[in-house]
């Protein structure tokens, strides 16, 4: 019996000592590998303020996520100028938008941000069609998951966002994810 103590012993050090002697992250880095989903979690709305000036509120969230290693991108069609954030132009380039980097941070399961971009239409016209708004969750290595279903749309110099209140896509857990 003291055999199998040692080795399971020898077994939970080789955990501890993977995860940097921090066990409720390694515990909960297990239980999330094999009890849970992986979620991509996109909320997103418009706020009116004055003149043809909106504030779109975006939430991005990985829901039970592996890793600390999660980037969101939103991309605004260039028919809009975000007046409180830089482009991000180490992004992948998407034709007719600009990339705006989610400042993804671990809290807990999840990797999350808020951003609140304080968009106005970059041309004159009055009218704008409604052009899909895209997120896109990615890692070191590839593109996880790709959302493209809200719509900004601008009528009579107002600015709204078309789509469900939350938007949720699960994926089974994998290494390397």
């Amino acid at each position: 019996m003291k055999k199998y103590f040692k080795i399971f012993g020898w077994i939970c050090l080789g955990i501890f000592i993977q995860f940097k002697f921090n066990a409720l992250y390694g515990i909960v880095f297990l239980e999330n590998l094999n009890f849970h989903d992986r979620s991509y979690i996109v909320k997103m709305k418009t706020l009116p303020a004055k003149g043809s000036v909106s504030i779109l509120s975006v939430d991005t969230i990985v829901h039970h996520s592996l890793g600390a290693d999660y980037f969101a991108n939103v991309y605004i069609p260039e028919q809009y100028k975000v007046l409180n954030k830089k482009p991000y132009t180490k992004a992948e380039s998407i034709s007719g938008y600009k990339a705006y980097l989610m400042n993804m941070k671990r809290k807990y399961r999840d990797v999350l941000d808020h951003a609140d971009l304080i968009i106005t239409p970059d041309i004159k016209s009055a009218n704008i069609p409604a052009l899909p708004i895209l997120v896109l969750f990615e890692n070191f290595d590839q593109v996880l998951h790709k959302d493209q279903t809200y719509l900004i749309s601008t009528q009579d110099k107002m600015t709204q966002v078309e789509g469900p209140p939350e938007i949720e896509a699960k994926y089974e857990q994998k290494w390397g994810m």
